[in-house]
């Protein structure tokens, strides 16, 4: 109890101390519908998912946008992830489908699951897995769109919320039940609950720890904490400041895990090595931070699900450019014609 004490208070003291470090917020001044899922494509550009007017839209690393891509009425898109043929996908929570859109903003189907998907991420075996927390299950599908599978979590009511590919070469899938639970999901479809931080906890965000950190990294927006697990199933927890409600997290490309206090309008980041949480304050009021990302450009993207912006914090990390790829020789590569010009951007 002690060292649960003393981790809190800590965690309430060192916010204060550390923000000078670190630059200020940027918030994008165009507005969007209900951001919440957000992602880099294989393009270089963000990808946000609107929630509230179910469109996608892709934004530029220097924060300009570029278009945005209506939707089928209802979708209600919230999870988004670059898939790994080069394409972008994204659950369709309002119409329980799996979307699939080229980065040139063409759709290219929109797939019926068993249930509302949530979070999406890719696998280690090449295709895509989603969340569906009313159904209780997590979902396999292949790049074509086709449904492979939807696996019932162990647990009645475990209403799993996040998925992401484990961490240093491991081949599962591991996601939070909002329950309290940490599990995982081998490509088979056999799913294993490692881990029960508590009847109070409202698990949410899950990430693998940066390059060397063979952990797993989990929001808890019940108990306002980061729990830090290892493959094996134990975990540490790091207690924030009461009534931050952090969501989405993931590991930056400076060693912190960046996660986003939405209860306290804030992003937070840890050293993953140890040390104290610290936290940066969104400039505009009552924003609820919520998805979070690294972009192209090595910075953290964020996006505001109530003060519909995509923001983003200054690492000082630059990421090396992707590099071009080489031909064989003999191989020529023919331009592409009469490729459709994306729609104009459009504020809400």
């Amino acid at each position: 109890m002690a060292g649960r004490l003393g981790a809190f208070i800590l965690g309430l003291l060192a916010p204060g101390c550390l923000t000078a470090q670190f630059p200020a917020i940027q918030e994008l001044p165009v507005a969007y519908g209900g951001p919440r899922g957000i992602a880099t494509g294989p393009d270089g550009n963000l990808w946000v998912a609107e929630t509230a007017t179910g469109r996608i839209s892709k934004v530029s690393r220097s924060g300009s946008p570029i278009a945005q891509f209506p939707l089928s009425p209802g979708s209600q898109p919230v999870g988004i992830v670059a898939g790994p043929e080069g394409n972008l996908w994204f659950a369709e929570s309002g119409t329980s489908r799996v979307g699939k859109m080229t980065p040139g903003g063409t759709i290219l189907g929109e797939f019926s699951v068993g249930g509302a998907p949530e979070a999406i991420a890719v696998g280690a075996d090449g295709n895509l897995w989603f969340t569906e927390p009313a159904a209780n299950r997590i979902g396999k599908m292949d790049t074509s769109g086709r449904l492979l599978g939807e696996f019932r979590v162990p647990t009645a009511n475990g209403t799993p919320r996040s998925i992401t590919p484990g961490p240093c070469g491991d081949n599962h899938l591991w996601f939070t039940e909002q329950i309290g639970r940490i599990g995982r999901i081998d490509t088979s479809g056999n799913i294993a609950e490692l881990a029960n931080t508590g009847l109070a906890s409202n698990l949410q965000g899950i990430t693998p720890g940066p390059p060397g950190d063979c952990n797993l990294w989990v929001t808890d927006r019940g108990q306002d904490c980061v729990v830090r697990m290892t493959m094996s199933g134990q975990f540490l927890v790091i207690f924030l400041a009461i009534g931050s409600n952090p969501m989405g997290i993931t590991a930056g490309p400076d060693g912190n895990l960046w996660y986003a206090e939405t209860g306290l309008n804030r992003i937070g980041y840890l050293d993953a090595a140890g040390g104290f949480p610290a936290v940066l304050g969104v400039p505009s009021p009552g924003t609820s931070p919520e998805g979070i990302t690294v972009g192209p450009d090595g910075n953290v993207w964020f996006t505001e699900s109530a003060g519909n912006r995509v923001g983003r914090v200054l690492t000082g990390v630059s990421l090396a450019p992707t590099p071009t790829p080489t031909l064989p020789p003999g191989v020529t590569v023919l331009p592409r014609h009469a490729t459709p010009a994306p729609r104009p951007f459009r504020t809400p």
